[in-house]
């Protein structure tokens, strides 16, 4: 019941500070074209959109057709309808086009646009359940998969997952299926492993129990895409050319919630967008079900403010 409070409380917190929401009249415009996303705010940013003026928030979505506005000192990053990234200093204004540029569907650009609208409408209808290193342990009464998050991606060729500790238990069993397939079983001592043998583009579900004699409980299925090698490529590619902030956001988008977590992680320590990557970084440490750690964050958030 803790963590069900909890968890209602990040989502709520989550939804009202990223401003994620939309009208239903908004919802069907955006189902019909292309969308981008604000990734961080500093100061006063509006966006004006069929008349009407919107303050912008981290997780605001972008339209073709919205005019975004910057007071002097204010600041905004993020991904334009299209698929490019931009950065605005106030005083300025900039108006999205409806429609794709020419030659866009050739440009890096188009894959991120749809990758964005996507995850978009996907985690509108989702209920919230490298740069050095993360500790992924974390202890509970039962062990529950932590990465890849419900609905998230891994590497192929190396897809790595992360699960809770049981104080006392030093073995686990982990289960990795496909719909039609064999159901690939290991038996792991600690917390994480690495498969090899995962088909790129497929979709799987997974689950992890103790390896201790008696003990018949395990966690529930989890769903997670393999992703194929086009996708790794042009992640990866668009990737690189970007800050850790902007990168932890399309990683997340992706579903790789470890490596947008450890960028999200390097924006923290760089501390030139604390707000917007803290803000982030407890949205996709909530995904993966690490309330607490979210919790910390957004706590710290109110300290900041």
């Amino acid at each position: 019941m803790v963590h069900q409070r909890v968890a209602i409380v990040l989502l709520i917190l989550l939804i009202v500070g990223l401003g994620i929401e939309a009208t239903a009249s908004d919802r069907a415009k955006e189902d019909a074209g292309s969308r981008g996303i604000v990734v961080s705010v500093v100061g006063d940013v509006q966006v004006t959109r069929s008349g009407m003026r919107h303050s912008a928030l981290e997780g605001f979505v972008l339209m073709g057709g919205d005019t975004v506005a910057l007071q002097e000192g204010a600041r905004c990053t993020g991904f334009t309808p299209h698929g490019e990234s931009f950065t605005l200093e106030g005083p300025a204004e900039l108006q999205f086009s409806s429609t794709a540029p020419d030659g866009m569907i050739d440009n890096v650009a188009t894959w991120v646009r749809r990758q964005l609208a996507d995850w978009i409408g996907e985690s509108r209808r989702r209920p919230l359940t490298t740069r050095g290193g993360r500790d992924w342990t974390v202890a509970g009464d039962a062990p529950v998969p932590v990465i890849p998050a419900p609905g998230g991606s891994v590497r192929s060729g190396r897809s790595t997952f992360y699960w809770s500790t049981v104080p006392g238990v030093d073995r686990y069993r982990l289960t990795v299926a496909q719909d039609d397939g064999e159901e690939i079983t290991r038996s792991v001592r600690d917390n994480s492993i690495v498969l090899e043998e995962l088909v790129a583009g497929a979709e799987y579900v997974w689950k992890v129990g103790p390896d201790v004699e008696g003990w018949d409980v395990q966690s529930e299925w989890r769903s997670f895409h393999v992703l194929a090698s086009d996708e790794e490529a042009e992640v990866d590619k668009v990737a690189d050319s970007l800050d850790d902030l902007e990168a932890g956001v399309l990683l997340l988008s992706v579903g790789l919630h470890d490596e947008a977590i450890y960028r999200l992680d390097a924006a923290v320590e760089s501390g030139s967008n604390d707000r917007s990557a803290r803000l982030w970084r407890a949205q996709a440490l909530a995904e993966c079900g690490l309330y607490k750690e979210a919790y910390e964050d957004l706590a710290r958030l109110r300290e900041i403010e």
